[in-house]
């Protein structure tokens, strides 16, 4: 339970209606009305002569069905021998978690093993009682129940159809049959913690039917084997169905999951009783959720981008699979998708299919349909953008490829040309060209503010939260040069975990952006929840036509009297980027501008505060205009190298951390400028390459900053904290 005065700021900062709704599903847990809709049962799948003639109807119904692709002719994925392989280490019992630790835990696994901490979870009683003792335990110590639930979203069907479809091997297609015949054994129906999300039950049915279809020509995909999966995948929509309440009162992608999966049992199994009921239902809801979750600009309501790309794989799934079964969605839906796409391309690097690691990411993939590394972007916007404008996002093919021909019939074969047919559609498809979304600097509407130099670009992140924000990170900047994240973002690493890991990377600390006070911008109330949301606006103007200047302040620290400014200069053709941070009030206390580099090789000068990256793409360099008082320390992997130890020991654990996968944590160097003085005050940051020479520097309050670059020297003028701009160009070679 809240305090009052926390329980009112709820109230206050979410509205009564999203309050009562939480109230009311809390209270159908807690007085068992979510048991006796859903109630612990036993498989009803038995297979008499009746069912098993059943299954003969069912499995040739199926077999003249349209699925994504065809089972008699399924694609052929990039690197057949890398898909086996993986594929051959799923069935040694090494599996992968989140696309990225390995752990051996047996094949078929302990559905019930917590392979973070080496744990069992009760699957003996309702997944609502299992699920709360778990719930309860995060608050005290490690038991993260994402590491039980990993292996039953049943991401390995995609990979065991994808290495059944490079030469019809059986043993993939026996591996899916014995996994889910296990897993039912282990798990009956709402029985233990793998039934306690609606959305993880709405992945695996997924993930069923793509095994499904794949297998369907398999020797050992049985009738009985089919008719049994399918009335597994018929209790799944009953739970989904049964409590999708709590998904809907969350207002973000586990809505969406849920709605997805009813649709999708629906359209595909219409012969089950509640199949029409079930297609109805989802797709009024995904409607009802996306006119809501995402903005106009097509950023989405969780400020997540790899949240977003799950809605975005969910999107491409759920509408093809609406045209396949002439069941199609509103155009408005595809609009939304086409918002989103839009808004991702523009923050991904195509030459990695990278992006900024901004927001929650829980490690998530809905469709892992390629050989392409998790944080590559580029299978998922490359088959939403093959669906959206009928060609591909990039003019060349390859492993990001695939994922659009398995989903939407995209022949890879054929490299010389390009299968660019449009089905018709209740939405008008623009004929706008790959890769043109957008040229301005920012994009106030959310605040994801981007400027681009000659080989890099920055992302400041300036929001208006209308809805609920993911991270207390206000003024963070992401700074990209020649493909390398050279200022970067924590991440998030674990949701629940031994203190501090307690998503302890949410924190305005770890973030590069100002902290006053050791206290976030916003109030945290719990693992997920900030109140007081601190909200920014921002401008943006050309001091010429090659230096753009982005400014932004927010005001969550107005509490403690206190402002904070940014102002980002980029001088394109050189990649020099200017970063100036003022802090004005009246508070007097601790202040704190803190960056986040990647693990590489440095050379780190504390007193003139000058950090060297040291890269194959070549060497970059941080410096720090700071006043004399300041005290400044460099941290890796949770102790500090360089520098005075300034901050609490608890503090210090979770800086020089850096997480790109769920569950897994990496070095990374954590430079933090400390100062105990009476406001206002200014921090200027440069960011350059080799070449870039500084040879006059600014007072606290203003004056020149005087660099030369390529034989051409530069002086910027910095005015005054009251100015309405910070920056001037006062002459140039």
């Amino acid at each position: 339970m809240f305090p009052l005065p926390t329980a009112w700021k709820i109230l206050c900062t979410l509205g009564p209606g999203w309050v009562l709704t939480r109230l009311r599903v809390e209270a159908e847990l807690r007085l068992g009305t979510v048991e006796r809709r859903v109630p612990v049962s036993n498989w009803d799948v038995s297979c008499d002569n009746k069912h098993k003639h059943a299954g003969e109807q069912l499995k040739d119904r199926l077999a003249q069905s349209k699925f994504f692709f065809s089972p008699q002719q399924p694609p052929k994925p990039f690197c057949a021998a890398q898909v086996c392989r993986e594929a051959d280490r799923v069935l040694a019992g090494e599996w992968t978690y989140f696309f990225h630790s390995r752990f051996q835990i047996r094949f078929p696994p302990d559905w019930h093993f917590n392979a973070l901490d080496r744990t069992h979870a009760d699957n003996r009683e309702h997944w609502r009682k299992v699920a709360s003792r778990i719930e309860a335990s995060n608050s005290g110590n490690c038991s993260d129940i994402k590491f039980i639930w990993e292996p039953s979203r049943f991401s390995v069907a995609y990979l065991l159809v994808r290495a059944y479809a490079t030469g019809a091997d059986d043993r993939y297609a026996e591996a899916f049959w014995t996994l889910v015949e296990d897993w039912a054994e282990n798990n009956p129906p709402n029985r233990g913690p793998n039934w306690a999300s609606g959305q993880e039950a709405a992945l695996r049915v997924m993930a069923w039917c793509f095994g499904l279809y794949g297998f369907l020509n398999a020797r050992c995909s049985t009738p009985e084997r089919v008719f049994r999966l399918v009335r597994m995948i018929e209790v799944h929509g009953e739970r989904i169905a049964g409590f999708i309440e709590y998904a809907l009162s969350q207002r973000n992608n586990h809505g969406i999951s849920e709605a997805t999966g009813l649709f999708t049992i629906g359209v595909l199994f219409p012969h089950l009783r509640r199949a029409a009921e079930w297609t109805r239902m989802g797709q009024w809801l995904i409607a009802r959720q996306l006119r809501e979750q995402v903005y106009e600009d097509g950023s989405y309501i969780q400020h997540s981008f790899n949240y977003e790309r799950v809605v975005v794989d969910l999107l491409v799934w759920i509408l093809k699979l609406g045209e396949i079964c002439e069941t199609p969605f509103a155009s408005e839906c595809y609009e939304a998708l086409d918002r989103a796409v839009k808004f991702m391309v523009r923050f991904c690097d195509l030459r990695t299919g990278h992006m900024p690691n901004y927001g929650a990411n829980d490690g998530s993939l809905v469709l892992p349909l390629s050989n392409c590394d998790y944080r590559d972007f580029r299978p998922a916007l490359d088959a939403a953008h093959y669906f959206l404008f009928g060609k591909p996002l990039l003019e060349t093919k390859g492993p990001w490829s695939e994922s659009s021909a398995w989903l939407l019939g995209r022949r890879l074969s054929d490299r010389a040309t390009e299968d660019c047919s449009t089905p018709s559609l209740r939405y008008t498809r623009t004929s706008q060209p790959a890769v043109s979304f957008g040229s301005a600097p920012e994009l106030p509407a959310s605040g994801y503010l981007k400027l681009f130099g000659n080989e890099s670009e920055a992302m400041l992140r300036a929001a208006r939260y209308k809805d609920r924000p993911s991270h207390a990170d206000q003024l963070h900047l992401d700074l990209w040069w020649r493909g390398q994240n050279v200022a970067c973002d924590a991440g998030s690493y674990l949701y629940n975990g031994e203190p501090p890991w307690t998503n302890a990377l949410a924190g305005t600390s770890v973030h590069n952006t100002v902290s006053i006070g050791g206290r976030d911008q916003m109030t945290r109330a719990g693992r997920f929840l900030w109140l007081d949301w601190a909200q920014a606006n921002s401008q943006s103007y050309a001091l010429r036509s090659d230096v753009q200047v982005i400014e932004a302040r927010h005001n969550g620290y107005a509490r403690f009297g206190a402002t904070h400014r940014r102002a980002v200069l980029c001088l394109e053709n050189e990649d020099v980027w200017i970063v100036v941070d003022d802090i004005t009030g009246s508070y007097s206390g601790e202040v704190r501008l803190h960056w986040l580099f990647p693990d590489v090789p440095f050379r780190f000068n504390c007193e003139q505060l000058h950090l060297q990256l040291i890269r194959p793409v070549g060497d970059f360099h941080c410096g720090i205009l700071a006043p004399e008082r300041s005290l400044a320390n460099l941290a890796r992997a949770g102790e500090i190298i360089a520098g005075a130890e300034q901050d609490a020991a608890s503090e210090t654990a979770i800086r020089g951390w850096r997480s790109q996968y769920y569950g897994s944590k990496e070095p990374a160097l954590s430079l933090a400028i400390n100062l105990t003085t009476q406001l206002p005050l200014r921090f200027v940051t440069w960011f350059a390459p080799a070449h870039v020479i500084f040879k006059e520097v600014p007072s606290e309050r203003s004056g020149r900053l005087k660099f030369v670059c390529s034989n051409r020297e530069f002086t910027l003028v910095l005015h005054e904290f009251s100015a309405p701009r910070i920056f001037a160009m006062d002459e140039y070679g």
